[in-house]
This record gives C-alpha cells, structure tokens and sequence, in this order.
C-alpha cells in the first residue's frame, strides 16, 4: 500500500468517526461552529457562513491565521474534521474557519461570462449568469474578512480553499491586485474555463505582485466525474499543467508553488487528499530547522520575517528546547523559557518551566514568583502548588 493509498484510508476512517460522534445516555448534542449571515451590498443579496474558532481561542491571547472556506454547506464538517486533526498533530496551527455557503456559484466562482461547456457543448441556460468572481472577492475582502478581523484576535495571515469552480476563484484570486490572502489551495480548479483564461491572465501578471504567496494546486487523475469523455479530462489536467509551467518561466520560486497528482482519486473523492497536502504545503516553512542550533535572537528574527510575522515562535517547541539545555547549562535553558513567558504571558506551563530552571539556578526568590504566577494561572496545576510549598518551608 503506498503512502497516499494509506493516508486516504486512514481519512475515510477519520471522517466515518466524525459522522458518528459519540454522545451521553442523555443524548447532548455536539456542535462546531456557529452559523452567521451578512447583508452585502457588493453582492446586493444576505449570505450565510459558518465560522469555528480554535480550542484554545479562549484560554490566550494568541492571534491566529483565517481559513476561507468555499462551497461551506458541502465542505464544512469534513475539512474542519481533517484541519482540527492536523493541528492536534501540529501540523500546521489551530486557525479560525470562515466557511462560506452558495447562493450561485456558476456566477460567484467564475470570472467571466462564457456559455460553453468543457466538452463544447451549449449551456446558455446554467451558465446565464457567470462571471461574478471579481464582486464575489470584493465581498470577501472587503465585507466578510473586516468583520472577522474586527472582532476575532487574527494575525493577517489568510488561506483560501476551493475545489472545482472554487478552485478556479482560488486561482483569479492569486492573480488579483487587491488580494490579502497570503495562502492558496486550488482543489482540481476549473481552469479549462473560457479556454484557460485564468492562464491567460497569468501571462499578464506581473511576477512582483504574486513572489510572495503559496500556491498549491492538486489534478485528479481519474475521469468519472467528467462524464468519462477522455478529452475533457485531459483538457482540464493540460490547463493545470500550463498554469504551473507558466509560474515556473515567470520565475516563480518553486518553493511558493506545488502541483501534486493522484491518481487513485477522481475529482470528488480528491478534496480530502488535497487539504490535507495543500495544508502542510501552506505551512511547510512555519517551523523553523535547526531551531535546537540557533539563538534566541536567530528564532525571534525568523518568525517576524515569515508569514507576514505573524507567528510567534511555538511555545511547546521553545518550551522542549529549554529543557534540553536544563541540565548541563541551565543558564541558556533561563534564555528559552523566558522567551516563552514573554510570548505566552498567560501560560501557566511557560510559568512553570521558569520556575524550575530557577529553582536550578539556586534563585528561589523568582522560583517562587514563577511558581505563584504559574498557579494563578491555573489552579489544577499541583506541580506548581508543590513547589511554593517546598520554597516557602525554606
């Protein structure tokens, strides 16, 4: 079994888990995240969208990146179950989930008016009233993101998610002037649209305006949802072909840019597969390498100049990296746990591991005080209770 074979496999078992959740004789329902509408007046129409936030959003002050989610009603439960589960892996980190459900896609998803279908046949009747994506990303960035930004601790670092017709927005997205997103995953993108007018459009773009974001774009290599007509398929995967062939000869940073097969998944079934890659592809350079050799002024300096600064350096990484040096040179392990205190201020654990390293060091004054702040902050923490009681009898 090959290693894509198995991840997907483990992803459908994941999913049937989440399907059946698991509640008291009492029947309590279990719900993630809370459902909002929004009058816009770009669009002239109210829309509803879900919006979840981390697990942890409460217990910090920790800003976090957002994920725009498109086609919500169908993707929802199914890429939060994989998101929540990469981040309790720490994969990437927890984010707040903007899942926006349709109104009209044909009109929202695509940037222009165009009545012919893949295989060439007419379709002035569904696709009457496409080419709305340019006012369907005005209401996004300009409507949509404002309110979450205003009223949510973010850090400006913004993910957009679509498959098909949403992958084709992903991708006229990447090519807008206007785009705050930084991230962008296009799942199996209509990009045949209008004989490849978003590659077109490419060509124009200017290199300055897109060097700095990540594109991921994934190709299902089966053809059962295209009606089984092999030139239709091929169209659609030569379309994803050229557009990343056409970043690379623009000189593109290969390291901003992935396009993954899978062979094994058709264009439904290649959604999971896909944000599963394309999010550890987004996120791939957030952990720093050689973290363990590097000082705390070489951490600091790497994480304000990724990601648009917006991360802080992980606490459970610093906090590792400490202990390693609190044995043989607890001075140094003192550098890293206040650097932890210092971006986590409200950490009953960073508190602690202070405490220790300066009980280690013989300064029981600021073992107590770390010790004392560490139980404020968390009253169950027994560790921390011992330690003043042990400090306090001296």
């Amino acid at each position: 079994m090959t290693q894509k074979n198995y991840v997907t496999k483990m992803l459908v078992v994941f999913l049937m888990f989440l399907q059946y959740t698991v509640v008291s004789q009492n029947a309590t329902s279990y719900s993630i995240g809370k459902t909002y509408k929004i009058k816009s007046k770009v669009l002239n129409e109210e829309r509803t969208y879900i919006l979840e936030l981390p697990s942890s959003y409460k217990t910090g002050e920790t800003k976090y990146p957002i994920l725009v989610l498109l086609d919500g009603e169908m993707s929802y439960h199914s890429h939060s179950g994989i998101l929540n589960h990469m981040t309790q892996g720490r994969q990437i980190p927890e984010m707040i989930i903007v899942a926006i459900t349709n109104v009209d896609r044909n009109r929202d998803y695509t940037p222009t008016k165009y009545l012919t279908n893949l295989n060439g046949s007419s379709a002035v009747e569904n696709h009457k009233t496409t080419g709305g994506s340019a006012k369907f990303l005005q209401f996004i960035e300009q409507e949509l993101l404002p309110i979450v930004e205003k009223k949510y601790r973010t850090n400006g670092f913004k993910t957009l998610v679509g498959i098909s017709h949403g992958g084709l927005l992903v991708g006229s997205a990447f090519l807008s002037k206007e785009t705050t997103f930084n991230g962008f995953v296009s799942m199996d993108p209509s990009f045949w649209w209008d004989n490849q007018q978003v590659v077109r459009q490419l060509e124009r773009t200017d290199l300055n305006q897109i060097k700095n974001k990540r594109f991921y774009l994934s190709t299902a290599d089966k053809f059962e949802n295209f009606d089984r007509i092999p030139h239709v398929f091929t169209a659609n995967i030569n379309s994803h072909e050229k557009f990343n062939t056409t970043l690379k000869n623009k000189g593109f940073s290969p390291s901003n840019i992935a396009l993954e097969y899978f062979k094994e998944e058709n264009h439904w079934t290649v959604a999971l597969m896909s944000l599963y890659h394309g999010m550890q592809f987004i996120y791939k350079g957030l952990k720093m390498k050689n973290m363990d050799s590097s000082s705390i002024e070489e951490i600091e300096f790497y994480y304000k100049n990724n990601y648009n600064g917006g991360f802080l350096p992980p606490e459970n990484d610093i906090n590792s990296l400490g202990y390693s040096f609190l044995i043989n040179n607890p001075k140094k392990a003192l550098t890293y746990f206040k650097l932890n205190v210092k971006n986590y201020p409200k950490s009953s654990n960073a508190f602690d591991s202070l405490g220790e390293v300066y009980f280690n060091l013989g300064d029981k004054v600021n073992a107590l005080k770390s010790y004392k702040k560490s139980f404020e902050l968390n009253p169950s923490n027994r560790n921390a209770l011992k330690m003043m009681q042990q400090l306090k009898a001296k």
